[in-house]
């Protein structure tokens, strides 16, 4: 296993030279790059995968998404965690930026994928997911209501993605 490397970024979300090894602290007054994606099909469902059981937040639901690597620009590690969490491989043109948002010690930039992917062709990724399934927006409600998803990251999701799902 390959150890990550991740770029810092100051407050503002401007690249700065520095790197950190994933799992590390990140020094006083810097920040890491996060990308999302969600999946969304013409029927309105979106693509929802379970953590693996070794990953914090074990079991819960969530939409693609992971640190951006050094060297990639958000949407390169959109394009990335895409295809090796779910198999679903995309191009840079084809994701829609849905916002950058600011959380302690992060930014957190979101996508959208805009495609009626064929459940032949997804696969989990080892230790990261264990299942997928496809869900209406009040699906996901009842998910968040069973704490079953992450509670960070619910308010995001609403407020990147409001104008294609009603939460």
């Amino acid at each position: 296993m390959t150890t990550e490397v991740l770029d810092l970024y100051d407050s503002t979300g401007t690249h700065i030279c520095g790197m950190v090894e994933r799992g590390t602290p990140i020094p006083q007054g810097k920040c890491l790059m996060l990308t999302a994606v969600m999946t969304l099909r013409s029927d309105g469902r979106f693509l929802m995968t379970r953590r693996a059981s070794a990953k914090k937040y074990a079991g819960r639901w969530e939409i693609t998404g992971g640190c951006v690597q050094s060297g990639e620009t958000a949407v390169q590690g959109a394009v990335r965690e895409l295809f090796e969490e779910t198999g679903i491989q995309t191009t840079e043109s084809e994701l829609i930026p849905c916002g950058v948002y600011r959380r302690a010690g992060y930014f957190h930039a979101f996508f959208l994928l805009r495609r009626d992917v064929p459940d032949s062709i997804l696969r989990m990724q080892n230790g990261e997911t264990d299942a997928y399934r496809w869900v209406t927006t009040d699906e996901y409600k009842a998910l968040i209501e069973a704490h079953l998803t992450i509670p960070q990251h619910t308010s995001l999701i609403a407020r990147a993605y409001g104008t294609y799902i009603s939460l």
